[in-house]
């Protein structure tokens, strides 16, 4: 049955990347696989994972029943996210490589070496959590705590706030302009905008992100860090100076040909969106991967990756499906344009303001345990159907901020729950007590900062 789930997924993300270069319908091949990868991946899911695909794919489909629709819908429905299963597992390529070549130990190295006072270590920590989630993305969280948890646990006193604060604002950040970001990707899908578009800006947003985290947090999880330097052994489980700095180097290259690739397949104008995003990620990862091949690690790695990688983001990859079949399913029966009208009404009322909705709903979404995934795509496709008095690019923005944010503030996001089992302590600390300030001054500057950019 596992076996048969990773063929499923595999399938689905190669007919993704043939779509680029085929003008074949591959519809009905999509909706098998898709079938295959619910039925085999059911087994798999979590608890919560499982109650909420559950729901959204008997209420996509009770829909779909309801307003007596033929084949062609259920194809589309069952087939709308696609797409994002195969940019997922794209992006889980990079874990292979990083773990083979040991580039983890690399930045370890740096840190050891360089780092000097407690602000710097805070910084330090929170960009390069940043540049390792930005092609990581899911998986960034375990490999971050291992390079640098035991570094941190010695250096600081205030550990749990001081490691939580940093790695968590590092990753959500990386949601704001990452290729691999699937948060972006459903933003662009919802609003109609090009990944290339918001690169700019999600950059900059990233920027403020970081720089207002190390900013607020220089009174409290710094000063009182009680900070004492552990320099660099002599070697670095076998590691030296000339290594560390040619691994360092690979990952800057890695990112940015990541990034170089996807803009420029985007400027070509092959395929869709997601694809290109999909294509970039593999032919980066893949040639990766074959630059590692010689490493002591490399084999078993792989048999690692085929064994647990390929499932590990089977809960998510099913719940994608489930939300494609809503979504799809609220369009297609007519249902979004029966209450536009209504909602039309009350955003001619808040006009501008309608923008502060926005993000907002996404994160009390996400406080009562609803995955900005799911609110971005629900929240998008209402405000999107809307003549708001504001540039579409503010509306893309202002729906990327929400989730973002809603990663830092909810209890129950993916990143929370993570570090909270890594760091001994509970979601409701790292969320309400350490990341409130945080999300609120961001949450403001990133309103202001999406309506004038909306005004270039």
């Amino acid at each position: 049955m596992a076996t048969l789930c990773k063929i499923a997924v595999l399938l689905l993300t190669l007919i993704s990347l043939a779509d680029l270069f085929t003008g074949a319908d591959l519809g009905a091949a999509k909706f098998g696989l898709v079938l295959v990868l619910l039925f085999t991946g059911a087994r798999r899911m979590g608890g919560a994972f499982r109650n909420i695909t559950l729901f959204f794919g008997a209420a996509g489909t009770g829909l779909l029943l309801y307003g007596g629709l033929g084949l062609a819908a259920w194809i589309a429905a069952f087939t709308d996210m696609v797409s994002v299963i195969a940019i997922l597992a794209v992006m889980q390529l990079f874990a292979v490589p990083m773990a083979a070549g040991r580039y983890n130990l690399a930045v370890e190295y740096w840190l050891r070496k360089w780092v000097k006072d407690a602000k710097t270590l805070f910084l330090v920590t929170t960009v390069v959590t940043h540049i390792i989630a930005s092609f990581l993305m899911f998986g960034s969280i375990p490999v971050v705590v291992a390079m640098l948890g035991e570094m941190l646990q010695k250096s600081v006193a205030n550990y749990q706030r001081f490691m939580t604060a940093a790695v968590s604002r590092g990753y959500v950040a990386t949601s704001l302009w990452s290729p691999g970001a699937i948060n972006l990707f459903l933003v662009a899908q919802a609003t109609g905008s090009r990944w290339v578009d918001l690169f700019i800006p999600g950059v900059i947003l990233a920027v403020i992100a970081i720089s207002t985290s190390y900013f607020l947090e220089l009174p409290d999880a710094v000063a009182k860090s009680g900070f004492q330097r552990h320099s660099v052994p002599a070697a670095l489980s076998g590691i030296d100076e000339w290594t560390a700095r040619q691994k360092a180097r690979a990952i800057g290259i890695v990112i940015i040909a990541l990034v170089a690739l996807a803009a420029g397949l985007d400027k070509l104008g092959l395929g869709n969106s997601a694809g290109r995003i999909a294509l970039a990620g593999a032919a980066v990862s893949l040639a990766w991967i074959f630059s590692v091949r010689r490493e002591p690690d490399f084999a078993p790695v792989i048999a690692d990756y085929w064994q647990q990688g390929v499932l590990r983001s089977v809960d998510v990859y099913s719940l994608f499906i489930a939300m494609g079949i809503f979504s799809a399913a609220v369009k297609l029966t007519g249902l979004l344009a029966a209450v536009q009208l209504h909602l039309q009404a009350m955003a001619n009322v808040m006009g501008v303001y309608a923008i502060v909705a926005l993000p907002l709903l996404i994160i009390l979404a996400s406080l009562v345990g609803i995955h900005p995934f799911i609110s971005i795509v629900m929240v998008g496709q209402v405000f999107t159907s809307l003549k708001l008095p504001v540039a579409p690019a503010t509306v893309a923005l202002c729906l990327a901020l929400g989730g973002s944010i809603a990663y830092a503030a909810s209890p129950f996001a993916g990143v929370i729950f993570t570090l909270a089992k890594y760091a001994a302590c509970s979601p409701q600390d790292i969320a309400f007590r350490w990341n409130w300030r945080y999300c609120l001054v961001f949450f403001i500057e990133g309103i202001v900062f999406a309506y004038l950019w909306g005004l270039i």
